[in-house]
């Protein structure tokens, strides 16, 4: 696809979708064409502007993102692109014709200018844990024209054989390219945190709450604490006090 790509967007969260319009206004591969607070204004807007893809909140007053999905993914690519990680959350996005499912958490938003554009040209985009969810939802599923198969299935299914099979790639895309846009792994001193799970560690070591993490990096407090009980095991440890013990000696062994 040449020129830039149009990129419609919808979130309930004004300050989400000022960061959004912001980042898009930003590159130079990609053109904001709609700003929408709910999906039923998504759905208008996008008759209009006929956007190359489309970004949605799932959780949005009136007419949610899985409902203008399901809307719009007969026209438009449609990526959520949402702090969600309900398992049945995903699961209804791609039932309702999403092409890809991205965590706030998970983006490098660097590389969303190439992701993006991966999705406008038929591949697929999904963050680890969206992968995850979409393969054991649907695994394998009938062949179209087999007696019982269901499309919406079906292709949801082929949608998680492509992700395993390219994982961690996403859609068409590099390796390279989706490991910088979903975060390189940190391994800091062989705990093989994620960098989102680093920078969460950092606030701790700091004494942030998960309440002030969360406003920090705009995120549920459950995506937070989801994060820190990752950390916790992947640092064997079982208190915050423990964690940040180890984490100044591992501080303190860097310098040394």
């Amino acid at each position: 696809m040449n020129g830039r790509l149009r990129v419609l967007i919808a979130d309930d969260n004004p300050i989400v979708r000022m960061g959004l319009e912001r980042i898009i206004e930003a590159s130079p591969d990609l053109e904001l064409v709609g700003s929408a607070q709910d999906g039923a204004q998504a759905i208008e807007l996008a008759a209009d502007a006929q956007p190359d893809i489309c970004l949605l909140d799932v959780r949005m007053p009136g007419t949610n993102g899985i409902e203008a999905a399901r809307a719009l993914a007969t026209t438009y690519a449609v990526v959520m692109l949402t702090h969600s990680e309900e398992s049945e959350v995903i699961t209804a996005a791609m039932r309702a014709g999403a092409r890809g499912y991205l965590i706030h958490s998970d983006l490098e938003i660097e590389h969303l200018s190439s992701a993006l554009r991966t999705v406008a040209a038929g591949g697929l985009l999904f963050s680890p844990s969206a992968t995850a969810v979409v393969s054991s939802a649907f695994g394998p599923a009938a062949p179209k024209g087999e007696p019982g198969g269901d499309p919406a299935a079906v292709t949801a299914a082929g949608a998680a054989q492509t992700a395993v099979q390219t994982r961690p790639a996403v859609g068409t895309a590099s390796h390279g390219a989706t490991s910088a846009l979903f975060g390189a792994r940190a391994d800091v001193q062989g705990f093989d945190l994620t960098r989102r799970e680093t920078e969460v560690m950092d606030l701790i070591a700091e004494g942030y709450t998960n309440k002030r993490i969360a406003t920090t990096f705009f995120l549920s407090e459950k995506t937070v604490k989801n994060h820190v009980n990752s950390i916790f095991s992947k640092l064997s440890v079982s208190t915050r006090a423990e964690a940040v013990s180890l984490w100044l000696r591992r501080d303190a062994g860097s310098a040394s």
